[in-house]
C-alpha cells in the first residue's frame, strides 16, 4: 500500500517530470504543522514554493528574496501553483513582493464596508472613515480595527542586516510576565 503524497510532494513530482534538468529540493518541516519548502532552479532561475497543511501555496522568485520574507504571491491549490511556477521558470521572470496596504484597502480586501466595520467596532461609520484617512493612528486603535477583522496585529522591526524582531507595544511581554510571576511568588 503506497502512502498518499501531500500536495507539495505531488507538485514536486510534476515539476521534476516537466523540468528534468532542474535542481529541485524539497525541505520537509520538523513538525507536522510546519512549513514545507520546495526550491527549484532551472537555467539559473530560482523559484521557491512554500506550503503548510490546510493552507494555500506561496510562490516567490527573486534575486533579492531572503529566507523568512514570506511569499510574494499566494495560490489556492496545486494546479494554480504549478501553472505559475512553470510560467516563472520558462519566462525567467520574477514575482513582486506584496504591496503594503492602507487600512481602507485592508477593509475592502476583507469584503467589509465602512458601516460593517463600524458595527464590529461598536462605533459610528464616520469614525471609521476618520480612522482610515489618518496618516498617524494609535497602535491601540490599529490593533482594535485589525482584531475586529479577525486578525492579530504584528509590528516587525527589520534591520539592514536581515534580522527581524517582533515588537510588543502596549502589552506585557512574555519576559515581563515571567519576571512579574517570579516577583509575585517571592
Amino acid at each position: 500500500m503506497s502512502k498518499q503524497l501531500s500536495p507539495i510532494e505531488s507538485l514536486e513530482r510534476q515539476l521534476r517530470h516537466r523540468f528534468e534538468s532542474a535542481r529541485i529540493a524539497l525541505d520537509r518541516p520538523k513538525q507536522p504543522s510546519g512549513t514545507w519548502y520546495l526550491d527549484i532552479k532551472f537555467n539559473q532561475h530560482p523559484v521557491v514554493v512554500q506550503w503548510r497543511e490546510g493552507s494555500a501555496f506561496g510562490v516567490s522568485s527573486s534575486t533579492s528574496h531572503s529566507y523568512g520574507d514570506g511569499a510574494d504571491e499566494v495560490y489556492p491549490n496545486e494546479e494554480a501553483t504549478y501553472g505559475r511556477v512553470v510560467s516563472l521558470l520558462l519566462s525567467r521572470t520574477f514575482t513582486s513582493p506584496p504591496e503594503l496596504l492602507r487600512l481602507r484597502e485592508l477593509r475592502k480586501e476583507r469584503g467589509l464596508s465602512q458601516a460593517e466595520l463600524a458595527l464590529l467596532l461598536n462605533r459610528q461609520q464616520g469614525e471609521v472613515s476618520k480612522i482610515e484617512r489618518r496618516s498617524d493612528v494609535l497602535v491601540s486603535t490599529l490593533r482594535e480595527v485589525v482584531q475586529s477583522m479577525g486578525a492579530k496585529l504584528s509590528i516587525i522591526a527589520r534591520f539592514p542586516d536581515g534580522a527581524e524582531r517582533a515588537l510588543e507595544i502596549g502589552e506585557t511581554s512574555s519576559a515581563e510576565k515571567s519576571r512579574q510571576s517570579v516577583s509575585a511568588r517571592t
